[in-house]
């Protein structure tokens, strides 16, 4: 028997707590248990485990080991999932959550050509989950537009989103165009916020931050019904450049104050999931190919 299986055995028998246990679930005996563990010992030169007639209670050299046999049966592990993973087909069902906005606009064109790319996968597009229900709820992968907070999760970048404050012609042509930030607090304004009395939209001018005040004419927790009110001629609206390419192109909304660089300047937008250590192919899969097409 080699060091690595003598490690995994020992792992197994301070889990389970007992010769006898360790040997029903390795389809073997107590004693053959015992001589292994016995040989690991010798090999060490320290005894791993104190005896007794019913279980096996880790020394301090035992719980030592423990922490490191641990991290290498998991990382042998995780190695052979890994070869496995390049030559299995990703199947099964991939649970992904995202806000409607992103799943509508942003994730939902991409998902015929990732179908079609993998034809065994299933996707479950959920409604957006905090970040502690991840886990809970057993799903994938998220998908998060925003600076994230420190969390145990893994978050790979895919792509940065950039802000635009537009307007329709119908809605310039009766109020004005802005000519400086400042000409906003007299302008009916669209705000994502709805929680709040008066939102703060921040510029760079001159290489200073400008803050000014607006008091929404409209606020909805929704981009869709932001640029749907912006179109129809109601305000000027903040929205990522991402999800109004085709207004922009056909003049349906135009840009304000372009000159005038909205702060933050981007906004990442991530894949979030629970653990890189064992991750599924069909999580694997799905995110590299959001990181290629986004990218």
């Amino acid at each position: 028997m080699d060091d690595l299986s003598l490690l995994k055995l020992f792992v197994l028998v301070a889990d389970v707590g007992s010769f006898s246990a360790g040997a029903r679930l390795t389809n073997t005996t107590p004693s053959a248990v015992s001589r292994q563990i016995s040989r690991l010992e010798q090999d060490l030169g320290a005894r791993l485990l104190q005896r007794s007639t019913r279980r096996q209670n880790l020394t301090e050299a035992g719980e030592v080991l423990l922490v490191h046999a641990k991290q290498v049966v998991e990382d042998l592990e995780a190695a052979r999932l890994a070869v496995s993973n390049l030559h299995s087909a990703p199947r099964g069902v991939l649970r992904i959550t995202a806000e409607a906005d992103l799943a509508a606009t942003f994730l939902a064109p991409l998902l015929p050509e990732f179908l079609e790319r993998y034809p065994d996968l299933k996707l479950r597009l959920l409604p957006s989950a905090s970040m502690e229900d991840l886990v809970d709820r057993n799903l994938d992968v998220a998908i998060r537009m925003g600076h994230l907070q420190s969390s145990t999760l893994i978050a790979r970048r895919l792509t940065t989103s950039r802000s635009v404050l537009v307007a329709s012609p119908s809605y310039l042509e009766r109020r004005g165009v802005p000519q400086r930030p400042g000409d906003l607090r007299s302008h009916a304004c669209l705000s994502f916020r709805a929680d709040v009395e008066q939102t703060v939209w921040r510029f760079d001018v001159a290489g200073e931050q400008a803050e000014i005040g607006i008091s929404p004419r409209l606020q909805a927790p929704s981009l869709l019904v932001l640029k749907n009110a912006a179109k129809a001629g109601m305000g000027i609206a903040m929205l990522p450049r991402w999800m109004m390419e085709e207004e922009l192109g056909n003049g349906a909304l135009v840009p304000i104050l372009p000159e005038y660089a909205l702060l933050p300047s981007k906004t990442p937008i991530s894949a979030v999931y629970a653990s890189g250590r064992n991750l599924a192919s069909k999580v694997r899969v799905f995110i590299d190919f959001l990181g290629e097409r986004m990218g």
